[in-house]
């Protein structure tokens, strides 16, 4: 607990200026070479409290996704396997990430897993390659681990084309969930007149049924812009693949919804926007359907609490000499990388409330004297609106809401004030 408070001081810090003394520092790396101080066990009581959360809202998006952590610089770090393209080194990290899909809210991490590539042994046969584990397990590890909802409520596995296969679609239905899935795969599928026919093609020729505008987030070098989606939807039964056992092979009713670009609305260059989601939730109206798209599109809140762990906590710059080490510290800086993006919930939430309401004294006051405003009179979204503003946030009317990094060092910047403020009346005294 030590250790972690003063890490979340300043999260992108190094390990010894975070710990500032050195029996501080020195106590830390026995902390992490403890062999019982495992990943799983520091991320324990976070797992708890937001399964905890999770069990008190009908409705909870599980969004998983899997991330590269990149060490190829740290050449002395033993127990890391291959990343990207084999040239690389590190860990990958697999998330689910809980999420209320009406306020976009982060409860918090769900279930994590950190692990090593292990590559294919050479010469193996398919039938060796079949019994072995894969690396895509990882993905029914999650849900399993995750468990079965509440009655009173409704989980929502969502997933890239990285879940597109049946053994996850099979765990969330025997773990009492439902799914939410990005097709990649050119699946078979039974028509109404019992011909075969197949997923990918059969969903593109369905005419549009109807038409929304859209805003598409920047991401990987691609700038935001504002286009206009397409959309088509239906129940189908997807079969199973031709290689599973018979036991296994029974078709799986689900619904596809389709939303795709037009040609001619895209930039030249570009790639056309278009998802084809497979979900096991009746989807049965347009209403429906649209919801469906939307649950997808807040797959890019998992990207963001991964961005938050590599830049806001620099997971890849830790100075420690073992993948063990390492995974030991991302159990400690886990859970702060979700609070980044809780506190961006937070800056979106009730704007127009009274901040006195919400806010402790102190920090009102210290962020109301920053701006040269009024403390009681402060509303919620103007609040933080000013703390970003202190974090490098202009403000200007094309910018939007302030993103995670502003308001990260907009709070920081607050909490190294609040501490001048305690100091100066004990200097006083």
């Amino acid at each position: 607990m030590k250790a972690a408070s003063a890490m979340v001081r300043d999260a992108s810090a190094s390990l010894p200026k975070q710990q500032h003394a050195w029996k501080e520092v020195k106590a830390l790396y026995r902390f992490l070479d403890e062999p019982d101080v495992t990943f799983a066990a520091l991320m324990q009581p976070h797992w708890l409290q937001t399964h905890t959360e999770m069990q008190e809202r009908p409705l909870i998006l599980l969004i998983q996704d899997t991330t590269e952590l990149d060490l190829t610089h740290r050449q002395k770090m033993s127990g890391l396997g291959q990343i990207g393209d084999k040239k690389g080194r590190g860990l990958l990290l697999q998330t689910v990430l809980a999420v209320v899909p009406e306020s976009r809210e982060v409860l918090g991490c769900a279930q994590q897993e950190p692990f090593v590539r292990v590559g294919a042994p050479r010469g193996e046969t398919r039938a060796q390659r079949r019994k072995r584990p894969k690396e895509t397990d990882v993905w029914t590890r999650m849900v399993t681990q995750v468990g079965s909802a509440a009655q009173r409520s409704c989980w929502i596995h969502v997933g890239d084309r990285g879940a597109d296969f049946f053994d996850f679609f099979r765990t969330c239905h025997k773990s009492q969930v439902e799914f939410l899935v990005r097709a990649t795969q050119e699946r078979r599928i039974q028509q109404a007149d019992e011909q075969i026919g197949y997923l990918l093609s059969e969903s593109r020729a369905r005419p549009w049924q109807a038409k929304r505008p859209f805003q598409l987030p920047a991401s990987h070098g691609r700038k935001a812009r504002q286009t206009e989606l397409s959309l088509s939807f239906g129940p189908l039964t997807v079969l199973s693949p031709r290689n599973e056992p018979k036991a296994l092979q029974e078709p799986i009713n689900l619904w596809v919804v389709r939303v795709w670009e037009e040609d001619g609305l895209r930039p030249q260059g570009e790639e056309p926007l278009e998802w084809i989601l497979l979900t096991s939730v009746p989807t049965h109206t347009l209403q429906q359907a649209w919801e469906r798209a939307s649950w997808y599109a807040h797959r890019w809140i998992v990207e963001d609490s991964h961005q938050c762990l590599k830049t806001g906590c620099r997971i890849e710059e830790r100075q420690v000499q073992s993948a063990e080490r390492l995974m030991r510290v991302l159990g400690l800086l886990s859970p702060m990388a979700v609070r980044l993006l809780q506190l961006r919930s937070l800056s979106r939430q009730e704007p127009e409330r009274l901040a006195a309401e919400v806010i402790e004294p102190e920090l009102l006051e210290v962020v109301a004297a920053c701006s040269q405003q009024e403390a009681s009179l402060m509303a919620l979204g103007t609040f933080w609106t000013e703390v970003a503003r202190l974090g490098g946030f202009l403000a200007r009317r094309s910018d939007g809401s302030p993103g995670w990094k502003t308001l990260w060092k907009g709070w920081l910047h607050v909490q190294t004030l609040l501490e001048g403020v305690h100091l100066s009346l004990h200097l006083r005294l």
